[in-house]
């Protein structure tokens, strides 16, 4: 064999692979060379068998084996089990992961490597009968019957480039470790075709039990097959792993594309409505957008059931149902697809074992890549709540099925590995793994997981918001930290899923207290009055806003502590009601000048009159707050304590958060809501009542159990809204007993009604649209969610009839 090219072995670093793999998690090490301890051998991530529809195990390794090698190969994975797959470390990552799994010398040349790794070579000082830890490395830098078989099998089996990249490796690890060089490529150059067909070739038997030679060998062509599909199976494996890691964010990333389309195609809705935009274009924008609107964005995702829970858990509308099936189908195949398995594996010898192992890293790295997506989901100072438009409920509901999916993953990973430590070396193996930080932190990591699952269910989360919130903070934490323990022995590697998480949740708290310093600066220093009406069952709180650096929006919520309260911690959402720059406010924290008479006959109780004097001018901001229990039933008995004078609070305000609906760009305006739900149109009457407001009617539908409780904010809040005639009053008082002994006050001007019973929903819906003709409608539902469910489904009957300008909107009632 005559060598066509005299190849030097050059001194600079080309990004060298580490001989000493610990990369076969098992008790026994195949390659019988390796130093490996339990320990180093439990590294990566778990998961549990998972039979893949698209491979046969049984078939051999050239039938299933699907290349690419047209991809750029990933980071080094024999050395790694796992790499950090997320966000702009993991973009880095992809783009300069140039390097393949196994060495800039690429399979060829490792697969030799590894074939000559076991055997001893005698013509070294580190033959010695006891093989001294840096043996293999001695060999590999200094033994001349080591080195001449490494590069006959490198000239052999790879071409020019793999075979310089991986000796330049090979080279500086000799110069770094060893303090020496290798000799040049032309050592070889004497032997000729017939002396290489007649060296002895070296079997796979031979390669694994450690055979001392005294001569240039080859591995015989199947040993080396075997180390090379190994390491081809390896590399396309663990390159699918990284790949999908970084796909789940990408995921994400074409969704929230998605949502900043809708906003552009909304801004195409609004002007197909103008003169000037083509007859054509408004009339394939119109079938689209109403089809979307019909089928897609407004229904419920099973046509009814959406605000009511279904046992312990809600079911999302029809649009985000469909964008959380996706997600769950795509880590589905994720998890699933992307394998090479063959019997005689040089790591993990049976086919079963390579499922296993395979398997658990996919679901472990996916798992943490899935970090990131549920921490920024879940946060109050989201960015892409203000790209899509898409509220905080939406947004929760992707952060809630993210971390479901993810501690699945994550429970698939723990339990499969704990089947493969079992079958590797029984009880006594599997409780030594429980000395070793990674493998019991891993473990608190996925438990700490399923107990948050647990912990967030609707019941919980509705009736026990207190012990939620302290679970799922002091869980989250639990789960972060023990996932750093859990990668700490692979170090520096995916550090970056524990610290992009951690970093979302500082800029979170960071922006909080921006919100609450742009509230007052003097945060500390802000006083609410509050007082409670027996007969309404309603606590109203008004909050002064003249330190405020942004002027209150309709439908805007802030987030209220109350500092005297006990759990004075606790940060609660409510929306804002109205509010006022009176210079005298009547009443508690009154919302206009002219107050509404009262019911004159009623056998009820008195309203408590209170009158204060705020500071001259002062602008404040009402909240209208229904007590149930825990912080609001604490409130209610503080504020109940200070009759007949207000309760003076010292609040902590938050805000504001949300964003105003455009329902002054409708022509009618329809609102469904139920109790203290009526601050939704309540905020919005003044905007709508402006000259440059297109509204022509504003109809709210207004059920309460209580009269008194209507008639108090009637009286109130409503200010001059019922001049122009543009808005109407439907109150429903849903407590029957009181429809015998109540009547409408005789000074309520005639748009109020007063009636009796629960509103028949789906006719307010009817005869909206049908008042509104050819123009627009918005339907608004604030209330319980039997009434916003009714209130859906009537709108898409609406849709499905032809009233194509009809818009649904949602309003947060329970937190």
């Amino acid at each position: 064999m005559k060598f066509s090219h005299s190849v030097p072995i050059p001194s600079t670093r080309v990004d060298f692979p580490r001989l000493n793999h610990t990369f076969p998690l098992s008790k026994r090490n195949v390659s019988s060379g390796d130093n490996t301890t339990p320990g180093a051998a439990a590294c990566a991530f778990t998961a549990v068998r998972h039979l893949s529809p698209f491979i046969d195990a049984n078939l051999p390794i050239a039938t299933v084996r699907m290349r690419a090698r047209s991809s750029p190969p990933p980071p080094p994975a024999v050395r790694r089990a796992l790499m950090p797959t997320l966000l702009a470390a993991l973009c880095l990552f992809v783009g300069s992961a140039s390097g393949a799994l196994t060495g800039t010398g690429g399979i060829c040349f490792d697969s030799c490597t590894y074939t000559l790794r076991a055997p001893r070579f005698n013509d070294t000082q580190s033959y010695n009968g006891t093989m001294p830890a840096k043996s293999k490395l001695i060999a590999s830098c200094e033994s001349r019957l080591h080195i001449e078989s490494l590069y006959l099998c490198a000239d052999l089996h790879c071409d020019l480039t793999h075979r310089v990249a991986g000796l330049s490796d090979l080279n500086h690890t000799c110069q770094t470790y060893m303090n020496t060089s290798l000799p040049p490529f032309e050592i070889v150059a004497h032997y000729s075709d017939v002396e290489i067909a007649g060296l002895r070739r070296l079997t796979q038997e031979e390669g694994v039990d450690k055979t001392v030679l005294n001569e240039v060998v080859l591995p015989a062509d199947a040993f080396y097959q075997i180390w090379f599909d190994t390491l081809e199976s390896v590399e396309y494996t663990y390159g699918y792993h990284y790949r999908y890691g970084f796909y789940v964010i990408v995921f994400w990333f074409i969704v929230i594309a998605i949502g900043l389309a809708s906003r552009l195609v909304a801004a195409i809705g609004t002007l197909q409505k103008q003169e000037y935009a083509p007859r054509t274009t408004r009339g394939i924008y119109r079938s689209c957008a109403v089809w979307l609107k019909r089928y897609i964005t407004v229904p419920a995702t099973f046509g009814y059931r959406c605000s009511q829970n279904l046992g312990w858990c809600t079911i999302p509308p029809r649009i985000q149902s469909l964008t959380i099936f996706a997600f769950i189908a795509v880590n589905a195949f994720f998890c699933i697809h992307g394998y090479i398995v063959f019997p005689g594996h040089m790591y993990w010898p049976l086919v079963y074992h390579q499922w296993w192992r395979y398997v658990a890293d996919r679901t472990g790295i996916i798992s943490f890549a899935n970090f990131p997506i549920i921490w920024l989901f879940g946060m109050r100072n989201n960015l892409l709540m203000w790209l899509t438009g898409w509220d905080f409920g939406t947004y929760n509901n992707f952060h809630r099925w993210v971390a479901r999916v993810a501690t699945l993953q994550a429970v698939i990973h723990s339990v499969g590995y704990v089947v493969l430590v079992f079958d590797d070396g029984g009880w006594f193996y599997f409780m030594s793994y429980w000395k070793m930080m990674f493998w019991w932190a891993g473990w608190a990591a996925t438990l700490g997981m399923v107990g948050l699952l647990v912990a967030s269910v609707f019941w919980m989360r509705r009736k026990q918001y207190e012990l939620f919130l302290i679970l799922h903070i002091l869980l989250s934490i639990l789960t972060l930290i023990t996932m750093l323990g859990h990668v700490s022995i692979i170090p520096n590697t995916y550090d970056i899923l524990f610290w992009v998480p951690f970093y979302i949740w500082i800029a979170d708290r960071v922006l909080r207290m921006s919100r609450t310093l742009s509230f007052n600066l003097r945060f500390w220093n802000t006083f609410a009055l509050a007082s409670y009406d027996a007969s309404s069952n309603i606590v109203r709180l008004s909050v002064p806003y003249s330190t405020s650096f942004y002027e209150p929006k309709p439908g805007t919520y802030y987030y209220l502590h109350v500092l005297s309260d006990k759990c004075f911690w606790e940060s609660h959402p409510f929306t804002m009601a109205c509010t006022t720059t009176n210079m005298h406010v009547r009443r508690k924290s009154s919302c206009e000048e002219t107050p509404l008479l009262v019911a004159g006959e009623q056998d009820q109780e008195p309203m408590s009159e209170v009158t204060y004097e705020p500071k001259r001018g002062e602008p404040t901001m009402t909240f209208l707050i229904r007590p149930y229990d825990s912080f609001t039933a604490r409130l209610r008995e503080d504020t109940a304590a200070a009759w007949p004078h207000p309760a003076r609070l010292r609040v902590l305000v938050e805000g504001p958060y949300g964003h105003t609906q455009p329902f002054n760009q409708f022509d009618d305006l329809l609102f469904i809501v139920g109790g203290s739900g009526v601050v939704v149109p309540l905020a919005h009457l003044a905007e709508l009542a402006k000259a440059e407001s297109r509204a022509r009617s504003v109809k709210i539908v207004w059920a309460v159990r209580e009269l008194s409780f209507a008639v108090d904010v009637l009286r109130q809040d409503f200010e001059d809204a019922f001049e122009g005639g543009k808005l109407s009053v439907d109150v429903y008082v849903t407590q029957n007993s009181l429809a015998s002994n109540s009547a409408r006050p005789d000074d309520w001007p005639e748009q109020i009604r007063l009636l009796y019973g629960r509103p028949d929903v789906r006719e307010e819906v009817q005869d909206a649209a049908t008042g509104a003709g050819k123009a627009s409608l918005a339907v608004v539902a604030c209330g319980p969610a039997v009434m916003a469910d009714d209130a859906r489904k009537s709108v898409v009957e609406m849709l499905d009839r032809g009233w194509s300008d009809i818009e649904y909107f949602q309003e947060s009632f329970n937190w």
